[in-house]
């Protein structure tokens, strides 16, 4: 691991069993929910992660810190292996690690207070046993709370506080390194531009690193400086936000970007439309070769033939792809292996 890296993910599978009917309920394939993911996250960046709804986003980064367990791969955090941690190391490492969840409404117990929440990390940690009551007004007042709120339960408050409370809880045990998984994403479009202001906040103040994970490009532009873009459980471009925007390299990343809305009339009328064929392919068997091959526009000869890796498509930039556009090489297919 270089010295700017905070985590490395090499090789990352989650696959769940798909058991068939009968008594027996034998295994009946599997769901390639994440299948062979090399990602790095440097040291107090946000890499944004973006996807279609069921991609594998979320699987990923719940694998990551190993609140669904991997089948496969590494996951190496400031140079601490993740995946080779037994239970005690596992929760004494938790401390440093975060996760802010979709939806505010479920995320909370709604028979315990704002406080109780809040403070539950640093129970479990042990936390400011002096004054745990006022760290926790400390945090709410750092997420842009009220500290009386202490005594409120989740039903008194909106979504957008809700996941404010969401973010002080995950800030308790004074992580490092927080996964977002779609955190604006049950909110409202002003809600959402202030949680997301309150997260760039919160990292220039207190030194964090972000995976974020979101289906709206939109969003993952307001905040990330590096996105990667994944396809059917594999990630398939990595690229600056700004290089991403300029001149994306796979087909996918370009109907993503395409789909998002320009302000300027004019321009939108101008901007070439990228429309996917077709559905999205079952995770149970991807196609054979590219997965993306079945819906894009591009799809050519060697696409059904050869599995693209990922590789520089620009000189120095850290701008990477896995398509045959660019030349890139892969792994031939073995015979019979994939779907379509």
């Amino acid at each position: 691991m270089s010295a700017d890296e905070l985590l490395r993910v090499r090789g990352l599978e989650v696959h769940f069993p798909v058991r068939g009917r009968g008594v027996l309920r034998r295994p009946a394939g599997a769901v390639r929910a994440v299948d062979g993911v090399d990602l790095d996250v440097r040291r107090g960046e946000t890499l944004g992660l973006v996807g279609e709804s069921g991609c594998g986003k979320s699987t990923l980064g719940q694998a990551v810190l190993r609140l669904v367990e991997p089948t496969a791969g590494r996951v190496v955090l400031d140079g601490t292996d993740v995946t080779a941690l037994g239970q005690r190391d596992l929760r004494a490492l938790r401390r440093r690690v975060a996760m802010v969840f979709q939806d505010p409404y479920a995320s909370l117990d709604p028979r315990r207070t704002v406080g109780q929440a809040v403070s539950e990390p640093l129970e479990v940690h042990g936390l400011h046993r002096a004054d745990r009551r006022g760290r926790v007004g400390e945090l709410l007042e750092l997420v842009g709370l009220d500290p009386d709120w202490r005594e409120r339960h989740p039903h008194e408050l909106s979504g957008g506080q809700r996941q404010r409370v969401g973010i002080a809880r995950a800030l308790a045990g004074e992580p490092d390194f927080i996964v977002l998984d779609e955190p604006v994403a049950s909110l409202d479009v002003s809600i959402q531009a202030q949680v997301l202001n309150l997260l760039r906040r919160l990292q220039r103040e207190l030194g964090l690193t972000y995976l974020f994970i979101a289906h709206d490009l939109a969003a993952v532009a307001h905040v990330s400086d590096r996105v990667a873009v994944m396809y059917l459980g594999r990630v398939v471009e990595v690229a600056a936000r700004a290089d991403l925007e300029a001149e994306p390299a796979h087909p996918y990343a370009r109907a993503l970007l395409s789909a998002v809305p320009v302000p300027d009339p004019r321009r939108e009328r101008a901007r070439r439309r990228v429309v996917l064929r077709g559905d999205v392919p079952s995770p149970t068997a991807p196609p054979s070769g590219c997965r993306f091959r079945t819906r894009c526009p591009d799809a050519f000869e060697p696409c059904p033939l050869v599995d693209p890796a990922l590789q520089g498509v620009g000189a120095g930039t850290g701008h990477v792809a896995a398509c045959h556009l660019h030349g890139v090489v892969g792994r031939p297919v073995e015979p019979g292996a994939g779907g379509g």
